[in-house]
């Protein structure tokens, strides 16, 4: 259970100078590419629909931080499980550049890289690790060897928190700011841009990965999904979802409430293409084996 929560109230993205005017500041000559958000309702709830755009909203938030890159190669660590992979691949399609994916070694690829690897991204290089900062550690190294540019893991970057307050604006030009968001919580770089752009609104999240780190949260009220993080929840909502990440969250979100309740759904589910063979990917390697 992710149970062990550094809950001090404080925003690592939030401070006396990147205040909310000055994040919004950033992107004030920024326009987006991709469509806008949808909201639909159900049992009262009013439901962010991020899963209509391929990567979600890590695609979305992202987007000004590959706006302003200038370096046409990026380098980025893909776990086993996540869409952080799949948002940089939509955004190098939308803005012209190529991406380098690190991968841990293993016998057989998931679902998920099986998907980033059927897109044909520049490079996938493999890499026997004993913990993922070690590989985020290697990837980084190599970016700055040639010269490409390392995306931090889980897209932790200024400009990502930046582009998640910016969206925060531009949906209250259509809707009264929520009384509380709901949102799954991992590395905690959603729910704190949201608080940021949202200054009066209650924040829910629920743990689904990890335990939180000073900083982390915010003032975002916590709950530990009991479930572990590859477990898939068997209580979905009425709408895409990813079954393992998102759809833990719906059962703990007040239904028909006379309060105005968002959940913020991230991204639906990508699965391995019914024409790709992840036996032909060869993902195994050996201690200090570089090839």
């Amino acid at each position: 259970m992710h149970n062990n929560h550094v809950i001090d109230g404080i925003n690592k993205d939030f401070d006396l100078y990147f205040n909310r005017e000055r994040y919004l500041g950033l992107t004030k000559n920024f326009t987006s590419l991709l469509p806008d958000i949808e909201m639909t309702k159900h049992d009262g709830v009013n439901v962010i629909r991020e899963d209509k755009l391929l990567g979600g909203t890590k695609t979305r938030i992202a987007e000004y931080y590959f706006y302003m890159s200038t370096n046409r190669t990026v380098v980025y660590v893909a776990p086993r499980f996540g869409l952080a992979a799949v948002a940089i691949l939509e955004l190098c399609r939308l803005y012209d550049k190529e991406v380098i994916f690190f991968m841990p070694a293993c016998k057989e690829i998931s679902d998920h890289q099986a998907f980033v690897i059927s897109q044909k991204p520049a490079d996938v290089k493999f890499v026997r690790i004993a913990a993922m900062p070690n590989l985020n550690r290697i990837a980084q190294k190599y970016a700055n060897l040639h010269g490409y540019e390392f995306i931090p893991f889980g897209l932790n970057h200024r400009y990502v928190i930046a582009g998640a307050v910016r969206v925060c604006e531009d949906l209250l030009k259509n809707y009264d700011e929520p009384d509380e968001l709901w949102s799954a919580v991992s590395t905690g770089v959603l729910t704190r841009g949201l608080q940021i752009g949202f200054e009066n609104t209650e924040m829910h999240g629920v743990a689904v990965a990890r335990n939180m780190k000073a900083g982390e949260l915010g003032r975002t009220n916590i709950i530990s999904e009991p479930l572990g993080f590859h477990a898939k929840e068997k209580q979905l909502p009425p709408f895409d979802t990813v079954e393992n990440y998102d759809a833990k969250v719906w059962k703990y979100i007040p239904k028909n409430s006379n309060k105005n309740v968002w959940f913020w759904n991230v991204a639906k589910d990508v699965n391995c293409p019914t024409h790709f063979r992840k036996d032909l990917v060869n993902s195994y390697r050996e201690w200090n084996d570089k090839s």
